[in-house]
């Protein structure tokens, strides 16, 4: 079984929808803690020509500080909701494909769900369907645990039957440093995704890279959109190759400093 799990961020880049489309099963962490800032409450898009800004969800931080992400609960006193929309149609009404991504995201923006975490799933679920990325999603929540790190995601791949696994470059470091893989029965593959430039309503002159999917969808519609995503990791590295490069970058730096 293949398998990527990532915890549930607020308007996902493209990259994070490369997982999905690699998995047969996605696993989000939806019991996983909430970071205050982060990508669980925030994600970049325009919000004038040529400038880029946050989309940000508030959040009640006396009591999610520290909490699981279906947990962490969204601040409903402020006007948030109506503010992002209008902002949204604002910054991409001219963009070609919405009128055809707008009404899904609007339908989906306000709604008010339970948790930060159920917001978010929402709109990853939405995405995927308009992306054509049939698969199947669990919530890690259905796998009760105590452990942490790599020990939950060791648990969570053997629950699910896993045999390769495809992550977030991000994630070597910890892994490196908790000292549980490679596993012997799950090959891990590290993503390297390089976004590629399309047509953008809101840019003056230069492609910017690494926005929220919504961006995509807007401009290029879900078909290109897709094609971008499956495009955007040329090749997987795998355990040796990711351990071989640190080794190398370690070298590098200790060259530097002897030349210092």
């Amino acid at each position: 079984m293949k398998i990527a799990m990532m915890q549930p961020a607020f308007l996902p880049w493209q990259g994070f929808f490369e997982l999905i489309y690699q998995s047969e099963r996605f696993v989000i962490l939806d019991d996983f803690q909430f970071s205050v800032q982060s990508y669980h409450q925030r994600n970049r898009l325009f919000v004038n020509k040529g400038q880029i800004d946050w989309y940000s969800v508030p959040i009640h931080k006396a009591v999610s500080f520290g909490e699981p992400l279906n947990c962490a609960l969204i601040n409903e006193t402020l006007p948030w909701r109506m503010k992002m929309w209008k902002r949204i149609q604002q910054n991409y009404s001219k963009a070609s494909y919405y009128p055809l991504v707008a009404p899904r995201v609007q339908e989906w923006l306000l709604q008010k769900p339970d948790s930060l975490a159920a917001q978010n799933i929402a709109f990853i679920k939405l995405a995927s369907e308009l992306l054509g990325l049939r698969r199947d999603f669990l919530l890690s929540s259905e796998f009760p645990s105590v452990d942490q790190r790599s020990g939950r995601v060791a648990e969570l791949l053997r629950a699910n039957c896993a045999d390769t696994y495809y992550c977030a470059r991000g994630s070597f470091d910890y892994m490196l440093a908790d000292g549980l893989f490679p596993l012997p029965d799950v090959e891990v593959l590290f993503q390297d995704f390089q976004p590629r430039a399309y047509t953008q309503v809101g840019a003056k002159d230069d492609f910017v890279p690494y926005l929220s999917v919504l961006d995509a969808l807007m401009n290029i519609g879900p078909e290109q959109t897709m094609d971008l995503i499956a495009q955007g990791t040329a090749k997987w590295l795998n355990w040796d190759e990711m351990t071989a490069g640190k080794g190398e970058l370690q070298q590098a730096g200790a060259g530097e400093e002897e030349l210092l």
